[in-house]
């Protein structure tokens, strides 16, 4: 996804955030939440692991990949970020998926959301909370 709009044209900032990442790591500074993703072109997105809430505001077809709930191979001394697993909110604020629905996928086979391959949001200004499992190897309803 493309950054956020610099409409100020003084650059980019990067945001960190001091993360207790357990005793055999320490305190990590992992990349802020992105707070909003707005997806106003048909495509296929894949999310970037801190991604909270994503916007969808287009009159065309839009798959959303969502990011790896499964731990990653690496350790979490090499990268961080993968381990810092956030929940997301998917919505439809342009009111377009009745006409062109918003499929979601999980980012491997191996993975399900709500225990199916794929949903949808069929419903104008619809949306879903998901929220990762990495026992369940999924997306989940936030409890």
């Amino acid at each position: 996804m493309p950054s956020q709009t610099d409409y100020d044209q003084g650059g980019t900032s990067r945001q960190w955030v001091r993360t207790w990442m357990g005793p055999s790591v320490g305190w990590v500074d992992l990349p802020g939440l992105i707070p909003l993703a707005t997806i106003t072109v048909a495509g296929t997105y894949t999310l970037q692991p801190n991604t909270t809430i994503v916007q969808v505001n287009c009159a065309g077809a839009v798959t959303i990949v969502l990011p790896s709930v499964l731990e990653p191979a690496v350790p979490a001394v090499t990268q961080p970020a993968l381990y810092s697993k956030v929940g997301i909110t998917i919505v439809d604020i342009g009111g377009n998926a009745g006409a062109h629905p918003i499929t979601i996928q999980p980012a491997s086979g191996a993975e399900t959301i709500l225990g199916l391959a794929s949903i949808q949001i069929t419903s104008n200004y619809g949306g879903y909370s998901l929220h990762p499992s990495a026992t369940q190897k999924g997306w989940t309803n936030p409890q």
